[in-house]
């Protein structure tokens, strides 16, 4: 069972000796809020033994927090946030209020018995695999990776996607929003997200946009709809992927709508994209 620290004293002991690469892993949850440990060990580590080892000596000293539900058979993985120490550590380095160690205590609550959890690890398994594709490819960088709710207020809140990605590989870069769908909002209302970015479009961000589906049948319907709204195409470039396999996210797995052939990831920027870097976030990923 892992303890509160008794004081700040206690917690301060509990921080030191921490690595760069623990400091990037509390930077990454305070950011994404909560993490998988195969996501994190695509992120910083190369050896998934290591990782686990990592995170329970940083768990068991309250730097990182952990939960789980049972499942039948067996359980889920741990899912990793941070503890107090950790968010403490991160409110200093940032020269935020310290948090008390009730307010960490009640996140992880809500995280762990939220019904959004899930949709949250779905989107951060997709950047997770980016950024771990890149890690081990020359030439491949995933150069930001921005949560919902920066990217909303980056936005001016016309849309709020999932998350806003930069990809780059020997071929090319791409700004990109990202919709991830489990399935559970309507076809129509999919494709109503369509004319806000096309809103937002002339508002003077214009990007891609992306949705991870859950089935091949799902996607074959929703191009369906898009194409009965638009019959001579969207007003922004969208492209689909349902492949249940987000570790092939950048090779020709994507669908632009109106298109019968399928795409890598850096295959869908447009070939003269107007610069709005003013307008995008800022935040990189670590």
């Amino acid at each position: 069972m892992q303890l509160q620290p008794a004081s700040t004293g206690e917690a301060l002991a509990r921080s030191r000796g921490l690595t760069d690469r623990d400091l990037y892993l509390i930077g990454y949850l305070d950011r994404h809020r909560v993490l998988t440990a195969l996501q994190i060990t695509r992120l910083l580590f190369g050896s998934p033994h290591h990782a686990r080892h990592r995170l329970a000596a940083l768990y068991h000293r309250g730097v990182l927090a952990r939960f789980r539900r049972e499942v039948w058979p067996g359980s889920q993985s741990w899912r990793y946030t941070l503890g107090h120490v950790g968010a403490a550590v991160h409110a200093a380095a940032t020269d935020a209020p310290l948090p008390k160690p009730s307010a960490v205590t009640e996140k992880v609550l809500r995280l762990a018995h939220s019904p959004h959890t899930e949709h949250l690890l779905g989107v951060n398994e997709f950047f997770t695999v980016l950024a771990g594709h890149a890690r081990t490819r020359p030439g491949c960088a995933l150069r930001k990776w921005t949560p919902e709710a920066v990217t909303a207020d980056a936005c001016g809140g016309i849309v709020r996607p999932d998350g806003y990605g930069e990809y780059s590989d020997p071929h090319g870069t791409i700004g990109f929003f990202y919709e991830h769908d489990t399935g559970t909002e309507t076809l129509d209302t999919l494709t109503d997200k369509i004319t806000k970015y096309a809103e937002l479009a002339r508002s003077g961000i214009r990007r891609p946009v992306l949705f991870g589906l859950p089935s091949i049948a799902r996607e074959r319907n929703l191009h369906d709809a898009w194409a009965r709204r638009w019959p001579t195409g969207p007003p922004v470039t969208v492209a689909t992927t349902a492949t249940g396999d987000t570790a092939v996210a950048t090779d020709a797995v994507w669908l632009p709508a109106g298109h019968q052939q399928r795409r890598t990831l850096t295959q869908l920027a447009p070939r003269r994209a107007t610069s709005a870097r003013r307008h995008t976030p800022r935040r990189e990923a670590a």
